[in-house]
């Protein structure tokens, strides 16, 4: 399997697990989700958010790099969040729509880049030549 078809499988499992995630988060109340868990982003609407947070920097890291894939333009225009626990939505609807999105960019990304494109980051450390990264 090539290092490219990987990544598609490994971006497919993703788009497939989050949305048996958010299919289980369908199945609670609003009051559930917002609810203190005691996690580390509180509720579970919480931590769905933080995710959404953390794909949304990390893709916006990617797109601002000069070796970005066009496909990744679609990120642009979204701002950048402040707080790994900054709330991009209030609800599961709104979010699970994001979500759907983000996962389909995620998707699109991938297919569209050669192996050649991720020999630069088969090692984690060279990660630190996008730009936005920071150790602090």
């Amino acid at each position: 399997m090539s290092l490219q078809a990987h990544f598609v499988l490994m971006a497919r499992y993703n788009q497939w697990m989050n949305a048996k995630v958010y299919d289980a988060a369908s199945r609670l109340s609003a009051a559930e989700l917002a609810e203190e868990r005691g996690a580390f982003f509180g509720s579970i609407l919480g931590t769905l958010n933080h995710l959404v947070v953390a794909d949304t920097l990390w893709l916006k890291r990617f797109a601002a790099h000069h070796s970005s894939s066009t496909t990744l333009a679609v990120m642009e225009p979204l701002p950048i969040p402040g707080r790994l626990d900054q709330p991009m939505f209030d609800d599961l609807e709104g979010l699970t729509a994001h979500r759907k999105w983000l996962d389909d960019v995620i998707i699109n990304w991938i297919v569209a880049l050669t192996d050649d494109e991720f020999e630069p980051y088969r090692d984690s450390r060279r990660l630190q030549t996008l730009r936005g990264w920071s150790h602090e």
